[in-house]
């Protein structure tokens, strides 16, 4: 559960986690997605439906203990002033306690978790050769020996340009540089707020702008929503250059509210696409470039 607190509006409790925010994205722009994960005792089942509402499937197991909570305080500037974060009953929740139909999927995403059960998906995944990405959300801060062991399973990494400078591999570069070293065929998706994102795959890097964002509310859940789009439309076959630009185009969208709650549709995204391709030219090159 995230407890966010903005100093105007207060505090907002939702479903929250890079898994859930990419789920909500996932189901409105059209994929067939199952969101699959634990709960304490002290969860409220009804905040799921708006998930289900938008056509995902949910699986969620019971366990005993709290309810893994995060509490987050913003300053009225958007600058983060408090980061608190209970893994509650969490810790016990195991690669086996996920359900059949997980498994079942061709194409597994890790969201917030520890890393025990990254490393256990992974070990199931592995046997079955089925994609696998993860998006880091600070658990890997410093932990090269866990990450290292993780990288060779994996088909790609969502993270953000901070946050791999921080793996404890040295500069952006060396970290970049030593996860290619560890699994040549890693896609790499990498979010640097307002100056766009990259995208390294095979020999190739490609950056993509920003998309102008037509109402800015949250910027909470934006790079979820990249990851969410890029690799949906990555899955059905589109180049590099086109899933980079409707991946940034449902980020600007997704702006428009709180967190998860302005998905836009996929039919949404073609069309503010059409508004703002020309603000949205990919470059390509050998290597990411980060000033």
């Amino acid at each position: 559960m995230d407890h966010i607190t903005w100093p105007k509006t207060g505090e907002r409790v939702t479903v929250g986690s890079c898994g859930y925010y990419a789920a909500m994205a996932l189901a409105h722009l059209g994929a067939n997605v199952l969101y699959a994960g634990e709960h304490g005792d002290n969860f409220d089942p009804a905040l799921v439906e708006p998930l289900r509402a938008a056509g995902a499937a949910v699986e969620l197991c019971p366990l005993p203990g709290a309810t893994a909570r995060l509490d987050l305080a913003y300053s009225e500037t958007g600058d983060v002033t408090h980061v608190h974060y209970d893994e509650g009953g969490g810790e016990h929740f195991t690669a086996n306690d996920l359900p059949a139909l997980f498994w079942d999927a061709p194409t597994l995403w890790l969201g917030t978790a520890p890393r025990t059960f990254h490393q256990q998906v992974a070990g199931h995944s592995a046997q079955s050769a089925k994609q696998l990405f993860l998006s880091t959300q600070g658990e890997y801060r410093d932990s090269i020996a866990d990450l290292t062991a993780l990288v060779p399973h994996l088909t790609g990494i969502f993270s953000n340009v901070g946050e791999v400078s921080n793996f404890g591999f040295g500069s952006f570069q060396k970290a970049v540089a030593h996860l290619r070293q560890l699994n040549p065929q890693l896609t790499l998706l990498i979010t640097q707020g307002a100056k766009g994102a990259w995208l390294l795959c095979g020999d190739s890097a490609y950056h993509v702008p920003a998309a102008p964002c037509p109402k800015q509310v949250n910027t909470i859940g934006a790079g979820d929503t990249f990851a969410a789009a890029w690799l949906l439309q990555t899955i059905r076959g589109k180049s590099p250059t086109e899933s980079l630009r409707w991946a940034a185009a449902a980020a600007a969208l997704q702006m428009r509210g709180y967190g998860c709650f302005a998905q836009p549709s996929a039919g949404e995204v073609d069309d503010y696409l059409r508004q703002v391709a020309g603000e949205l030219t990919v470059r390509r090159s050998t290597r990411i470039d980060i000033d």
